[in-house]
């Protein structure tokens, strides 16, 4: 069948009717609706969970978006006539109008809007409870905007210095190339507050920028204001405003997408806005930066899934290794464990993991693990395994993800000295004639990453580190100007940074088939 004529497809036992597929609708790269719709087919386990529960505003351009980024578009709040009857709503009264807005809780519905064009996803920063109610923020949103003159890179370095603050109020912070021009931050809240109280925080936070770098921030609505500066825009933060959602296509010349990214990443002389593959390539090798971000999700709602991806990468009915429908929990007080496994697939290298927040949180180790404190090894992530897996020994057949022989090296117990984005130290205590001949404290790092490349290195911790000296890293941020709005703030601790390490490459693992 042409992929021009009509066709009904089943997805999770909904019929939805594509139609069109070969239309281009970014004429530059040639991309079709048939190649969005693939796109947001395999995006949808890592894209849903930031959408969830939210009134979905949609920018449509049904006829493309034109060879030079001016084709027709149009808004779209209310689901309108002929939608499926499947699709979930929700109503919010206006002043003199009531709208029913899509929710984006399903893969159907997204591809829903695939199929009608809607490039565009936007949300707002707040969830529906039960019913119509209106539940207080669960993120806090800056959008740094660079006005004329300003590059990517800039905004980069004004990103870095608003999460210092954020992370000084205790919040967990996770970027986000827009897409566009600039760079959305993303906080996860309690929803303790209302969206008025987190709209002057985030005011009073893009003023202090302002003032402690009057030269190259700007926090005012006046648009004539903001060349040679990256406008900090708060006012996203309003209940009645949306932000483009993590992962959703832009309407741009070119398939540009929404991509959550590390802090490694756009510390990169290469950082740019990512492509719909590029971001796709990214996610099946290295998972979703912004599953930090917690949502606080309905009564009725399930917990995130952390496990999407390794089930995704996997068949019951091919493989031994544990496939468990959800992460599960130890008692309270158990403590966690690690395993580091041998793994001879087309290339030996070792699988280290270490448990947290009721998965194993996973590297590979092309070099294997490292017995000299002077000598760091790459380390590259993977994505979560279920703590089932620490007692899996076994063949993964020829043909499938990490298909070849996996040994238990070693296993036992951890303690946790710090585990936060970029770092982990954590003492391993073995088991009796395990690999590591005993307890070794070990030390995770990130250092400079490429979108396709992620740079992690693992440093055996010098048992005598109290008196060990490390080098940290020096943030590229814009020097620090003072005023007298201006209030001094305690420096942000930065990660680890282990002298003398040699460098490795992920091409050594040869490919993700060989990785798990």
């Amino acid at each position: 069948m042409a992929r021009s004529e009509k066709t009904t497809v089943s997805i999770d036992g909904h019929r939805l009717q594509l139609s069109n597929l070969d239309k281009v609708l970014y004429p530059e790269t040639g991309t079709t609706k048939g190649d969005v719709l693939e796109y947001l087919d395999e995006i949808a386990p890592v894209m849903l969970p930031h959408c969830q529960n939210r009134a979905v505003t949609r920018k449509r351009w049904p006829n493309g978006v034109g060879s030079d980024g001016s084709g027709q578009m149009f808004f779209q709040k209310d689901i309108g006539d002929g939608a499926p009857e499947w699709v979930e709503t929700r109503s919010i009264r206006h002043s003199d109008h009531i709208n029913n807005y899509p929710l984006a809780n399903d893969k159907a519905t997204l591809m829903w809007f695939g199929q009608l064009a809607a490039l565009e996803i936007h949300v707002p920063q707040w969830q529906f409870g039960r019913g119509n109610e209106k539940r207080n923020p669960d993120r806090l949103v800056l959008d740094l905007d660079p006005g004329a003159g300003v590059s990517l890179r800039d905004c980069a370095a004004i990103a870095r210095e608003a999460r210092d603050i954020l992370h000084d109020m205790g919040l967990s912070v996770v970027p986000v190339t827009s897409g566009s021009k600039g760079i959305h931050l993303y906080a996860s809240l309690d929803g303790s507050q209302t969206s008025d109280q987190v709209s002057a925080v985030a005011h009073e936070l893009a003023r202090s920028l302002e003032a402690d770098y009057p030269t190259e921030v700007i926090s005012s609505m006046k648009k004539s204001a903001r060349e040679g500066k990256v406008f900090i825009d708060w006012s996203q933060n309003n209940a009645n405003k949306t932000t483009v959602a993590p992962y959703s296509l832009r309407g741009r010349v070119r398939p540009t997408v929404a991509a959550p990214r590390t802090w490694g990443e756009l510390a990169s002389p290469h950082l740019k806005q990512l492509e719909f593959r590029e971001v796709l390539r990214r996610v099946q090798r290295r998972g979703d930066p912004m599953s930090e971000i917690s949502s606080s999700e309905s009564d009725d709602e399930p917990e995130r899934d952390r496990l999407q991806i390794y089930r995704q990468k996997r068949s019951r009915e091919k493989t031994p290794e544990p496939i468990p429908d959800a992460s599960s929990r130890r008692a309270g007080g158990a403590a966690p464990t690690f395993v580091i496994q041998k793994h001879a697939a087309r290339r030996l290298h070792y699988d280290f993991r270490l448990e947290h927040d009721g998965v194993l949180v996973s590297w590979a180790l092309p070099k294997g693990v490292p017995t000299d404190a002077k000598t760091n090894h790459l380390a590259v992530p993977t994505e979560d395994h279920p703590l089932e897996y620490g007692s899996f020994e076994g063949s993964i057949p020829k043909g499938e993800y990490g298909a070849g022989t996996v040994e238990i090296w070693d296993a036992g117990t951890i303690e946790v000295e710090k585990w936060r984005e970029g770092e982990v130290i954590a003492t391993l205590y073995g088991k009796p004639g395990g690999g590591l001949g005993g307890s070794r404290t070990y030390a995770l790092f990130r250092t400079k990453d490429d979108p396709d490349k992620p740079q992690w290195m693992i440093h055996l911790m010098d048992p005598h580190r109290g008196k060990q000296t490390s080098r940290r890293s020096s943030r590229s941020a814009p020097a620090r100007q003072t005023s007298a709005h201006s209030t001094e703030r305690p420096a942000a601790s930065t990660s680890l940074r282990p002298m003398l390490a040699t460098r490795g490459h992920p091409s050594d693992i040869a490919s993700d088939d060989d990785e798990a």
